[in-house]
């Protein structure tokens, strides 16, 4: 019994001992958007972006704007005209004003998904400069800030790696 009894306790040590040792494998934590946000060329990435939908948004408030004056002055005209009249011409205004709402939701949905691809490329461009930091420091697991709860602020690498992605990378291409 007594040997039975060392068997499980020698067994047991060496189980937990076992898992002692890999506990040495390291993780680390990146914040993506903040890499994104603050590297030269995702700075550069986003503000092109940004300059290229506000443009869309002035233009599409310019056409609001218009359809607005068109439709003033239609019921501007509402005493002097007859009443069929104004509803032809209301109605005539209403089917441009449907086709430019499906033109600027397409027009948005293209915008969305070349945001989406952009940021995308950039992902891809520096995911090596990632993996060859990850190797290089023995790092097995990364993983993103907004999905960890409460972590060490020795283990984000968040700012290593916007040092080495401004070293590698000064551009990005907008597709």
């Amino acid at each position: 019994m007594r040997i039975l009894k060392n068997f499980f306790f020698i067994t047991i040590i060496l189980l937990l001992s076992n898992n002692l040792l890999k506990a040495d494998d390291k993780v680390a934590y990146i914040d993506i958007d903040f890499i994104l946000a603050t590297t030269l060329s995702g700075k550069l990435l986003l503000d092109n972006l940004k300059k290229e939908e506000q443009l869309k948004v002035n233009e599409f408030k310019e056409i609001d704007k218009r359809f607005k004056n068109d439709e003033n002055k239609i019921l501007a005209k509402k005493n002097l005209i007859s009443k069929e009249e104004v509803n032809k011409e209301m109605k005539s205004l209403q089917i441009k004003f449907q086709k430019y709402k499906e033109n600027k939701n397409r027009e948005i949905n293209e915008l969305k998904k070349k945001r989406n691809r952009n940021i995308m490329n950039f992902l891809n461009l520096i995911n090596p400069i990632i993996e060859k930091y990850m190797d290089d420091n023995s790092i097995y697991i990364l993983l993103d800030k907004k999905n960890i709860f409460i972590a060490s602020k020795n283990y984000d690498i968040t700012n290593k790696l916007i040092e080495l992605i401004n070293n590698q990378i000064k551009t990005v291409d907008i597709k």
